[in-house]
């Protein structure tokens, strides 16, 4: 079989080699090098998940064309693509793209088969990661919750570890996600904060609320009422190499105050944040106001009272650096109209005089 080839140099990659395209069955000079790869594919009967092309670009590797050959700065370990091509087919819960896939099962006949099945049938069971023990899932352990604040519609089921009381795993779209897998993405390179679009990201700000934060890192000192989030609330997740480091939640401007009528909010109020306890200490609190004030330059933001202490420290350090931001962040309450708003640097500079935070 005719092989893709260069003048200096031939680049093995799973079996396929690299360069310029060659010979009266190869794709012709010019055309994009995935048309090649494609060919070399079919000839070797290879899966399109297995392309080097498709692996490279997970390493984000950059092509370059130079006198009509195909050069390439850096290549990978053939092993590196190798353990890429099992990532690539792994699916995760924040891709759980539609509600639909979801609600095609029926949670409630789920737990009815629970009930009945044959006490002899092997049992399916999932490991919790807090007590590292075997949790075998049954009818009893399996506690029905509610995604979304504002539709009972929506439901999922949380498996509760007998020893620890938490839950362990979650049941959506048809399996069960154990509660560590479910906090990673595919793309391992994802670090940034990205705005809550699909359903599964939905699901995922779920997790990160009903169970890490009211279950498994609730601190006793911060206030909190962990009630779902509602559907339609704008919200922003934060990665950091394909792991998920927490969330914030936004009720922007504008919109209607739930339970008044006629009044809205009067600046971005950020009502929930929550960083995990592995990734704390690392600058995400100062990282979610830089955010604020670049999606908000020279307006009024504020934060829903009531802040921790712990967030209060970063806003002071933050405002230490930025004075030019002193008059443009608040501590918020209702609407955070005149009245419900209070200027988050003089009451820093007042608490810093009373020695309750530290400058």
């Amino acid at each position: 079989m005719n092989c893709f080839q260069n003048r200096s140099h031939r680049w093995p990659l799973n079996g396929i080699m690299v360069a310029r395209c060659r010979g009266p069955n190869m794709a012709h000079q010019g055309e994009p090098l995935l048309d090649c790869l494609s060919f070399a594919a079919k000839q070797r009967k290879l899966h399109v998940s297995q392309l080097p092309f498709l692996m490279w670009q997970r390493y984000k590797m950059l092509f370059h064309i130079t006198n009509q050959c195909w050069s390439i700065p850096q290549t990978p370990s053939i092993s590196q693509c190798l353990m890429s091509t099992g990532s690539m087919t792994k699916r995760h819960l924040v891709e759980l793209l539609s509600l639909e896939e979801h609600e095609a099962e029926s949670l409630d006949k789920y737990l009815t088969s629970l009930e009945a099945m044959d006490s002899n049938k092997v049992m399916e069971s999932i490991q919790c990661h807090l007590c590292d023990i075997q949790i075998v899932v049954t009818k009893d352990r399996s506690k029905m919750e509610a995604v979304f604040r504002d539709q009972e519609s929506s439901r999922v089921l949380h498996l509760q570890c007998d020893s620890c009381k938490k839950s362990v795993a979650l049941r959506a779209g048809g399996k069960w996600w154990p509660l560590q897998e479910s906090l990673h993405c595919g793309d391992s390179y994802r670090s940034s904060f990205k705005e809550v679009a699909t359903f599964g990201e939905r699901l995922l700000l779920h997790v990160l609320n009903r169970i890490i934060f009211k279950e498994v890192e609730h601190d006793s000192g911060t206030p909190a009422l962990f009630l779902p989030i509602p559907a339609d609330e704008q919200a922003k997740l934060i990665w950091c190499n394909g792991e998920v480091v927490g969330f914030y939640t936004l009720k922007p401007r504008g919109k209607l105050y739930q339970g008044a009528f006629g009044e809205s909010y009067a600046m971005p109020i950020v009502d929930l944040m929550f960083i995990r306890k592995k990734f704390r200490q690392q600058g995400y609190g100062a990282k979610v106001i830089e955010d604020l004030a670049f999606m908000f330059p020279n307006q009024n933001f504020g934060f829903s009272h009531p802040v921790s202490p712990s967030l209060y420290i970063v806003l002071l350090r933050y405002l230490q650096m930025h004075p030019e931001m002193h008059d443009h962040i608040w501590v918020t309450t209702y609407t955070g109209d005149e009245g419900h708003r209070q200027n988050i640097w003089l009451l820093l500079r007042h608490l810093v005089r009373k020695k309750e935070i530290l400058s």
